[in-house]
């Protein structure tokens, strides 16, 4: 039998000794003789103790299986000798009580198993002396309260944890890692999955309801979030596809959003729910700031090096732009800069968002296209999106009820800030808007439409904007148009501005 590579005792439950002879008190067994042994399951036999010599000499065993319910630990050394082993597996094993140091000197390890052992802890350092580390499973281990380092394991593809009080569990830069799965973690607050292969969010982790802070930062393959699906949100979750700090969610592709509507909305959004207050950021990891950079640039040249027979302009529109309101702190905030593609999915977000920002972006005519009502949209900043060829869209369901700020810069295709079509003759309720900015939109040519209630307006700036040629439009009927918060009006190089509604006989009243 010394040439025996492949043993399988599996099953065999009555087996409680693999010494020669029953009644002898020697540690030593057959299988201490057996040296090109490859593969050795010993699962379900029920052994006090593993023979020392188990693991003698076995630098070609490859496949363990040690699932004996009985046993409660192994000597120092037994590991010592197989080195090059690729799998093992501790499963059921309700006795036992410690791995040995020997544990890890498994250089060549590949999988690992645990389950229902009384393990309170592992030998340090276990996992960073396991670099070839790829599937890791931790099954009912009710004693297990914490592991070895795991953050910055290379190889590690699959990990599952389940049943242990385990607190604070961090996975960051396991860049390798595709596939996670956690259940009953009564006790853990805090995980940390950041600048892992993740492609999917982990459903089983909306399931820890005790989890307060989950960091998903740095996850470029990341596809898909099945918000539907999700039971809980932790209250702090940094979700970010670019950078390992920064956004509260930043993401390359809205569409991980695609299935956040109805209930995943009233779940998560409502009054005291964990998405009640969100930053979300919509743009690519590098592009944005390539561009950003470059147009930076374009403006400091044309500023400082175009003759002008202004030259206190660039002073003066500096000073306008310190003088426009601050944006005030809302709860839900959408930024969306740089995109690599047109920003879909994001309907449902757009029903409750209250901040919206956006930049650098190629691709959107108008913000109406995005979303045909914004109910909740208290803040519009837009900035250098030039196939933008209007803000919104008035239409029977956009009313603009609770606009508050339309801030407006470097919108080379807008010629209304708001599109207005004879169809939907209404009054246009804006009657939240306070704060109007509008700079370098070099062809846009009015601004409101005529039935657009503007009673709490405060400041109107409009900078730059060479072709304008009437602030409002569309004046259909004979009204008196009535401002009666307006404090300050800010009209600076708008050459063709003739006049400001192009009905005359229309009174303006301040």
């Amino acid at each position: 039998m010394t040439n025996l590579r492949f043993l399988s005792l599996k099953g065999c439950n009555k087996l409680r000794t693999l010494t020669l002879d029953s009644s002898s008190v020697s540690s030593s067994s057959p299988l201490g003789t057996l040296e090109h042994l490859e593969f050795l399951d010993l699962d379900g036999v029920s052994l006090d103790t593993i023979p020392d010599d188990v693991g003698l000499s076995k630098s070609k065993l490859r496949y363990l299986d040690l699932s004996c319910p009985t046993v409660t630990s192994l000597s120092s050394l037994f590991f010592k000798d197989i080195s090059n082993l690729k799998e093992l597996f501790f499963l059921g094993c309700t006795s036992l009580k410690s791995l040995p140091p020997s544990f890890a000197t498994l250089f060549n390890l590949k999988t690992f198993s645990l389950s229902e052992s009384q393990l309170m802890f592992l030998p340090t350092e276990t996992f960073q002396h396991m670099p070839k580390l790829c599937d890791l499973t931790l099954i009912n281990n009710r004693s297990l309260r914490a592991l070895p380092e795991l953050a910055g394991h290379a190889c590690l593809k699959s990990f599952t944890l389940s049943g242990s009080p385990i607190t604070h569990l961090s996975l960051h830069t396991c860049r390798s890692l595709e596939t996670v799965c956690f259940h009953d973690l009564a006790e853990l607050v805090e995980l940390d999955l950041s600048a892992t292969a993740i492609k999917e969010f982990p459903v089983s982790i909306s399931e820890l309801h005790r989890l307060k802070r989950l960091h998903l930062l740095a996850l470029p393959q990341l596809r898909r979030i099945p918000w539907h699906e999700l039971k809980h949100i932790p209250e702090v979750l940094n979700l970010d596809q670019c950078e390992l700090a920064g956004s509260r969610i930043h993401l390359t592709d809205s569409r991980l959003f695609s299935s956040f509507k109805d209930e995943a909305l009233q779940k998560f959004v409502e009054e005291g729910g964990p998405l009640h207050s969100f930053h979300i950021s919509i743009s690519s990891c590098n592009k944005g700031n390539e561009i950003k950079n470059k147009d930076i640039g374009f403006i400091y040249q044309f500023h400082h090096k175009k003759p002008s027979c202004y030259k206190n302009i660039p002073l003066i529109a500096s000073t306008f732009d310190h003088q426009f309101v601050q944006s005030p702190h809302f709860n839900r905030h959408v930024e969306i800069s740089s995109p690599e593609r047109y920003p879909t999915g994001l309907e449902g977000i757009f029903e409750v968002t209250e901040s919206l920002s956006m930049w650098d972006d190629a691709f959107v005519s108008c913000l109406t296209d995005l979303h045909y009502r914004f109910p909740e949209l208290k803040e519009c900043r837009i900035r250098r999106c030039h196939h933008m060829d209007s803000i919104f869209k008035a239409n029977a369901a956009y009313q603009g009820n609770k606009l508050q700020i339309i801030w407006a810069f470097d919108l080379q295709k807008m010629t209304k800030i708001l599109k207005f079509q004879p169809v939907y003759f209404v009054t246009l309720e804006f009657e939240a808007l306070k704060h109007v900015h509008l700079e370098k939109c070099p062809r846009l040519e009015s601004i409101f439409p005529g039935n657009m209630v503007l009673s709490s307006l405060e400041t109107l700036t409009v900078l730059h904007c060479g072709n304008l040629r009437s602030i409002f439009y569309y004046l259909e009927v004979e009204d008196t148009y009535q401002f009666p918060r307006l404090h300050t009006i800010q009209l600076y190089e708008l050459p063709q501005l003739l006049h400001l509604c192009k009905k005359q006989s229309v009174p303006l009243q301040m």
